[in-house]
């Protein structure tokens, strides 16, 4: 009767890659988790920098910013904050837009959070080398 089990249907290497019937479910949805996960100290990193530039000028931000650790922590948050909005609008488009609007709300996803991403990076950069 094992073969009428969900396992027992699938392949060794489909358990092993653990891919569902559309073959791409789970690499967003372990995406969303790593960076979900990932998101969480860099954001504490990112509240604590915040707060120890808040009362600095211009010159002392870039000073701060212009060292390595802090500029590649806020860089790191950037990217993973940005991957982890695409995927979750990516869901909630597919969840609740229907017809061929999906396909344009799905493409304005994409161009919003690489839009987002490169203009957040090339502020960071700019502070950074600047």
């Amino acid at each position: 009767m094992s073969g009428n089990s969900p396992t027992g249907m699938r392949t060794p290497l489909g358990r092993v890659r653990f891919l569902g019937a559309s073959r791409g479910g789970t690499a967003a949805t372990w995406t969303t988790h790593v960076t979900g996960i990932a998101l969480i100290p860099l954001s504490i990193l990112f509240v604590v920098m915040l707060l120890a530039v808040l009362h600095m000028d211009y010159n002392g931000v870039r000073a701060t910013l212009g060292q390595p650790i802090p500029a590649i922590l806020i860089l790191a948050f950037i990217i993973a904050g940005v991957i982890h909005m695409e995927i979750g609008m990516r869901s909630i488009i597919l969840d609740y837009v229907q017809g061929h609007w999906c396909a344009w709300a799905l493409l304005a996803n994409i161009c919003f959070a690489a839009l987002l991403g490169i203009a957040c990076v090339y502020a960071t950069l700019r502070l950074s080398f600047t």
